[in-house]
């Protein structure tokens, strides 16, 4: 439901007594989507800065080859982004909703607009726009335009990938409790604004006497009044019954100096947000929240069970634009690798072991540490320790 949906449906209830401006129902969407929006970046920046370390590596079997298409994928997509620009502005789109990638010769874009058509034999996408600057669009006869307008129609697998996010708990997550975490940030942000409130009783003589009707009215406009007051003014007044002639008595505000200050409460839920969402998105809360504690276990967590998924479905994506079906049918995969870097000083002796013992390539070595592959790097080395007697010591 949108936020003037909500101000609507406020205005429209029956007790209108309690709201009839939607004032309340306009202050907590404004809570619930300052918040929500605090923790979505939060969550799905550090996903997409986590996937952007990745790199995009061409392999025939397990040796990694060279194509025409790793420059474009790992160093400049298209002339106004990088590589790491590129891959997290898919990612960001991708948990969005939607994601589609469009080629235009050897230029890849993220599109930003489209209209999906579809069709059994492969959904196509028209009036796809591509905007690299929010504040870069031009008002023309036909309505909006950003800076890039393709006429061309695009063919899902030939030359675009579309990818929708089918992570359904997250979407459902989003539309069902965002609201209610929003009315108790509403909730403490008007406890908040009260701390320190100076307030004071005031009376004020009436000469002529109100009947019963006027009495009760003139109290509804002064409550009304005195609410509205007291959510937004420093200092507030206080209408009070007293004696005939006019007095001033201030409140102390030791009372209200003496509530618990509830900034501490806005990172707490805070915390509860971005929680609710990393744990969602398989990403530990300790690594968007800073902690430090266990923050390698807490990272390989992260890498295994939301970056590589993510980097998988990209993959397949470019793909299904890259090789194809004769390719793939003797080998020719692409993969996205090298999420985290590795210390090889830290991890010499692995390293050592697994290359040595001829389990692996050299170049499968590299890949694993975050290294790029060398020339001669796709053979087998096996040390005098592990081979048996009479064989050499080195296989390719």
């Amino acid at each position: 439901m949108g936020l003037f949906s909500e101000i609507w449906n406020s205005v429209k209830n029956k007790n209108r007594s309690i709201d009839v401006s939607g004032y309340s129902a306009l202050f907590s969407a404004e809570a619930s989507l300052g918040i929500k929006s605090v923790a979505l970046e939060a969550c799905v920046t550090y996903l997409a800065r986590l996937i952007s370390k990745g790199k995009f590596v061409f392999k025939d079997g397990n040796s990694i080859i060279a194509s025409d298409f790793d420059y474009a994928l790992n160093v400049k997509p298209n002339p106004n982004q990088t590589a790491s620009e590129f891959k997290i502005a898919m990612v960001k789109k991708l948990l969005n909703g939607e994601l589609l990638v469009v080629k235009d010769g050897d230029r890849f874009y993220v599109a930003d607009n489209f209209i999906t058509h579809y069709s059994l034999n492969g959904n196509s996408f028209s009036n796809v726009f591509i905007n690299f600057d929010e504040n870069n669009v031009v008002l023309s006869d036909s309505g909006l335009s950003t800076q890039k307008y393709f006429e061309k129609v695009f063919t899902q697998g030939v030359d675009c990938f579309h990818l929708t996010n089918d992570n359904i708990e997250l979407q459902k997550y989003i539309d069902s409790l965002w609201k209610d975490y929003g009315k108790m940030f509403g909730i403490l942000i008007t406890n908040q604004l009260r701390v320190g409130q100076l307030r004071a009783k005031i009376d004020i003589p009436v000469n002529s006497k109100l009947d019963d009707d006027e009495r009760k009215k003139l109290q509804r406009r002064f409550a009304t009044t005195l609410f509205e007051k007291m959510k937004r003014d420093p200092v507030v007044f206080i209408p009070a019954d007293g004696p005939s002639k006019s007095s001033y008595e201030e409140i102390s505000a030791n009372k209200s100096a003496s509530l618990q200050n509830q900034i501490t409460d806005f990172g707490n839920l805070r915390k509860v947000f971005i929680g609710e969402v990393a744990g969602l998105l398989g990403i530990p809360p300790a690594l968007v929240l800073g902690e430090t504690a266990n923050n390698s276990e807490n990272l390989d967590l992260a890498i295994e069970a939301a970056a590589i998924p993510l980097g998988n479905k990209l993959s397949e994506g470019f793909t299904s634009l890259l090789i194809r079906k004769s390719g793939y049918k003797v080998g020719k995969t692409l993969e996205m690798t090298g999420f985290k870097t590795i210390n090889i000083l830290d991890r010499a002796d692995a390293i050592d072991k697994v290359g040595s013992s001829g389990v692996i390539k050299i170049n499968e070595v590299r890949e694993a540490a975050g290294l790029s592959p060398i020339e001669d790097g796709d053979r087998i080395i096996m040390t005098k320790n592990y081979t048996k007697e009479g064989e050499n010591s080195e296989n390719s």
